[in-house]
């Protein structure tokens, strides 16, 4: 019997018999099975995904941004996703949003504000069953001058970035940067 593993992306198809070079290697590099990965692994579960990433470590402890991303990440142009730019190795790569005060920031220095961290705009969007795109670009947000405290988006500015994450072996992985 063969099995048959598919590996889905935005930019097409790698399908690979059980006895192929690539599912060898990775059962070489001992694969995790889907029943101990975390909750957060499952499909439906990319935004609480995405926010474990953003802060490095899971509420368990357990790292997550150097596990769940992509040995080689795709550098990408933003506006036509098809031209490669380059390629990035997990170690080189300078993840650049995390999480302040609930807040979804970049830790750069704010050119507007003089905060220490950069305010951001984050969408998250679900392309299909095996992917997700999380868009952001610097923004600056207001008070509501009613005075009751809640923040809205005054604007944005500077030039917007996106991720790309990818359903691989039971979990999310950081797999592209658009620039």
């Amino acid at each position: 019997m063969i099995i048959v593993t598919i590996l889905a992306s935005s930019l097409g198809v790698i399908i690979a018999n059980e006895n192929s070079p690539a599912v060898a290697q990775n059962r070489s590099q001992g694969m995790v099975t889907a029943s101990s990965l975390p909750e957060y692994c499952l499909p439906d579960e990319y935004k609480s995904f995405f926010e474990n990433f953003v802060r490095g470590k899971d509420y368990q402890g357990n790292e997550t941004r150097l596990t769940y991303t992509a040995d080689i990440i795709e550098v990408r142009d933003y506006e036509n996703p098809s031209y490669l730019i380059g390629t990035l190795s997990k170690k080189d790569d300078e993840f650049s949003i995390d999480l302040r005060d609930y807040r979804w920031v970049q830790l750069v220095p704010s050119t507007i504000d003089n905060s220490p961290y950069t305010r951001l705009e984050i969408d998250l969007i679900r392309l299909n069953n095996n992917t997700f795109r999380v868009n952001y670009i610097k923004a600056h947000y207001a008070y509501d001058p009613n005075g009751d405290g809640e923040e809205y988006l005054d604007y944005t500015y500077g030039e917007p970035g996106a991720y790309i994450f990818e359903h691989r072996n039971g979990c999310w992985n950081l797999t592209q940067k658009l620039q």
